[in-house]
């Protein structure tokens, strides 16, 4: 099919607006003319073609390419022989500097995808010529609700309509010819807590099921499942309890209850948000669903009695067609770490014991490898990946962790691996049926967990999760702030603890023997750093025997599935964290990648990456065999790391100062977290101009920098906590100036140490 076909098809306009059932609407395909439809409409995929993709070799229909989200393609055009030979095919650049992490949809040679606040781009996926863009209107006031930066992690493509969340928590259903709206539906069911949406919608059947972010404010988590071609709601499942004096929304919920304090601080929310893995198995009519941290971390906050607090940190299967549980395994009794089970979950076949056995596997945050029946949930095994000490293994009867007492800091600060960010974050791993390999973009770091001075006070829709955390390592974000000053010396809290050196790295996993089989070292010049652990991205697995993964360091590479070995670089100019694919265009395989950094601690632009380097200004980059040399961007010019003077007088008093550090820890490092003077796609306020002094209410109170991703605080700030925080961040500005010409003010800084996530 020729790409000026599609363009011409692409024309198509379906109109008329009409408001019906609490949704705006306009013309979607309906059931019946689902029926007779095939796949020459425009974005035709429905569950005969997806269960039959094994003979559209080309295709990549889901985010992972087919229902088992394998992110494993049995293209081999590209192989070990010619990889060397790979090289630039087309750009799609996106104008904005907020993070890329969603993996594209390809569907009869047009490619599909999102970006920051819920944008979708769809071009021509055999020369990235755009066929139409998507921008939502988004709430401007919800940008301060996105924790880790204002991320969108994908669409979902279904029988002619292109599907994605908002940030501000809409769920669009567009019309996949020309972008036009056919429905729109309000997913959040209190839009004054912290609410927002970064994950991919799922198709299940005809349904399309959508979960939401917000676990670090005050969320509770669920998820909602809409019919495709009307967005009407057909079931909503809560994955914690509320108040049960309130009674429950669904029999579950009786269930979950009886594992939490009756005297829980159900205000909160307490968490279990679904903000990505989904998977759905259409022969055994089962919906996965990943569930995430709670808040507040600590559980003798949230639920002072104990009790596992189900169903956060869990893997569910739910039956589509009633909404009803089939089964659940918790990953994390009572997490008390943000370890969520949101990550990538990979259906597949195995053969164990003899016996062939459908599994579902996750290398969740807790640092442990699930391999599960898929049908009852029964543990298979779990095995530790990376550096655990929280618990010493997963007892087979009980499917539960034991716990050591290493992971309890209610009392006392202690060091523990994985780290929040997990041994596995969101970047996609992927299983290659023909190695029998898993392939986990892993981080090997631990934190020092400390609890805060002051009381909890839960704050409606801000930052709740209360605990804090160091990481291991010199720096700011590290052991020389000032929050690691009252630690007790790293040489106790590390005796008898593993390596705290800082790591990321791409393994090799066997998930029947649950043994190592090969690793790559990603950190990089950065070992030791906080971005070594961030500089590998997802991965791609491939029957050429190749594995594909960007990196922050702007290099795309290409390494083999069998041993590890590097076979190719690629110097691609942007930073890249989102997980690639590889599809066809009328015979000819393409592999592309979306390229831009974006959240946690990628948005910190650290010397040595391409976003340091040339901006971080996204794009879609697509690579071919015979391809040329990617294009760069002009080089961005950087401030100098010298402490300038500021432009203000310092003012306030030290009292002022103090609580000026408490309220910027807690509602401002989730972003502004590294002060240090390096360049970063969030600005250091130490450096703030005069202009920028003198906006700074209207920057906080009004959202006049709403579009940068730094929403309003008016409903969660007074003007006179405002003035607080400003009047900290000046005398910070002047510390660093006065340390730079040699004089010794003792500085004035947070008494808890920034922290970061990831939805």
């Amino acid at each position: 099919m020729s790409s000026e076909f599609l363009r011409t098809r692409c024309l198509i306009v379906f109109a008329c607006l009409s408001i019906l059932g609490g949704c705006e609407k306009t013309t979607a395909p309906s059931p019946e003319a689902d029926q007779q439809a095939n796949t020459s409409k425009v974005g035709w995929i429905d569950s005969d073609r997806l269960a039959g993709i094994e003979a559209e070799a080309g295709a990549w229909l889901t985010g992972g390419r087919d229902f088992e989200q394998s992110y494993h393609s049995p293209l081999d055009q590209i192989n070990r022989d010619n990889v060397s030979q790979l090289g630039f095919a087309w750009q799609y650049e996106i104008d904005t500097e907020h993070g890329f992490e969603a993996t594209p949809i390809v569907v009869d040679g047009v490619m599909y995808s999102s970006g920051p606040e819920g944008a979708v781009y769809v071009v021509d996926a055999g020369t990235g010529a755009e066929i139409w863009k998507f921008e939502p209107e988004v709430d401007r006031e919800f940008m301060r609700k996105a924790c880790c930066g204002v991320v969108n992690r994908g669409v979902a493509v279904w029988r002619g309509l292109v599907y994605v969340g908002s940030l501000d928590g809409y769920l669009y259903a567009l019309n996949a010819a020309d972008g036009t709206v056919a429905w729109k539906v309000d997913t959040i069911t209190d839009r004054e807590r912290g609410y927002t949406i970064t994950g991919a919608p799922y198709m299940a059947k005809d349904l399309v099921i959508i979960g939401n972010a917000g676990a670090e404010f005050d969320a509770r988590g669920y998820i909602t499942a809409y019919d495709h071609a009307t967005g009407e709601e057909r079931w909503r499942f809560f994955i914690v309890p509320g108040d049960p004096k309130l009674g429950f929304e669904h029999p579950e919920l009786e269930l979950a209850a009886k594992t939490w304090d009756p005297d829980s601080l159900w205000e909160v929310g307490l968490g279990g948000t679904v903000w990505d893995a989904m998977a759905y198995d259409p022969e055994l009519n089962l919906l996965y669903v990943g569930t995430g941290n709670a808040t507040p971390y600590p559980r003798k906050l949230r639920s002072p009695k104990g009790g596992d607090n189900l169903f956060l940190a869990s893997i569910l299967a739910i039956d589509p067609d009633t909404g009803r549980m089939a089964w659940h395994y918790q990953t994390t009794p009572a997490d008390n770490w943000d370890f969520t089970a949101t990550m990538k979950m990979i259906l597949a076949d195995l053969e164990i014991d003899g016996e062939t056995r459908q599994v579902i596997m996750q290398a969740p945050k807790n640092g442990f490898f699930y391999v599960l029946d898929r049908l009852t949930g029964e543990l298979i095994s779990a095995e530790p990946y990376v550096k655990v000490n929280w618990a010493s293994h997963v007892d087979k009867k009980t499917g539960k962790p034991v716990e050591t007492g290493q992971g309890e800091y209610f009392y006392e600060p202690k060091l523990v691996f994985p780290s929040p960010a997990g041994g596995h974050n969101w970047q996609p791993m992927a299983f290659n049926p023909a190695t029998g390999l898993v392939y986990i973009p892993v981080i090997e770091a631990g934190s020092i967990w400390v609890m805060p001075d002051e009381p909890f006070k839960y704050q409606k829709g801000g930052l709740n999760f209360t605990s804090n955390y160091i990481f291991p390592m010199p720096g700011e974000w590290g052991l020389d702030g000032e929050a690691a000053k009252g630690l007790p010396p790293l040489a106790e809290l590390t005796k008898g603890q593993p390596d705290t050196t800082l790591r990321g790295l791409v393994r090799a996993w066997d998930p029947v023997t649950q043994k190592l089989v090969w690793e790559v070292d990603t950190s990089g010049q950065w070992t030791g750093e906080l971005f070594s652990t961030w500089n590998g991205g997802g991965l791609m697995s491939s029957a050429g025997g190749l594995i594909f993964q960007g990196r922050g360091t702007g290099e795309f590479v290409v390494m083999d599935a069998a041993s590890g070995e590097q076979l190719h670089s690629i110097d691609a100019g942007t930073s890249m964290m989102a997980g690639p694919m590889t599809y066809t265009v009328e015979g000819e395989q393409y592999v592309a990648v979306m390229a831009g950094l974006g959240g946690a601690a990628g948005q910190q632009y650290f010397p040595g990456t391409a976003a340091h380097k040339y901006g971080n200004k996204g794009r879609i980059i697509a690579f071919k065999l015979g391809g040329g040399s990617v294009p760069k961007r002009p080089e961005v010019e950087h401030v100098s790391e010298e402490a300038p003077l500021p432009p203000v007088e310092r003012r306030g008093t030290p009292e002022q100062w103090a609580a000026g550090a408490e309220l910027y820890v807690r509602n401002c490092t989730k972003c502004h977290s590294s002060m240090d003077g390096r360049s970063s796609g969030i600005p250091d306020l130490k450096r703030m101009s005069a202009a920028g002094h003198r906006d700074f209410n209207d920057v906080m109170l009004k959202g006049t920098l709403a579009s940068k991703g730094m929403g309003s605080y008016s409903g969660l700030l007074s003007a006179d906590e405002i003035e607080t925080i400003h009047a900290y961040l000046i005398d910070l500005a002047w510390q660093a100036h006065e340390q730079a010409a040699g004089q010794s003010r003792q500085p004035t800084a947070p008494h808890t140490p920034p922290t970061g996530n990831d939805p």
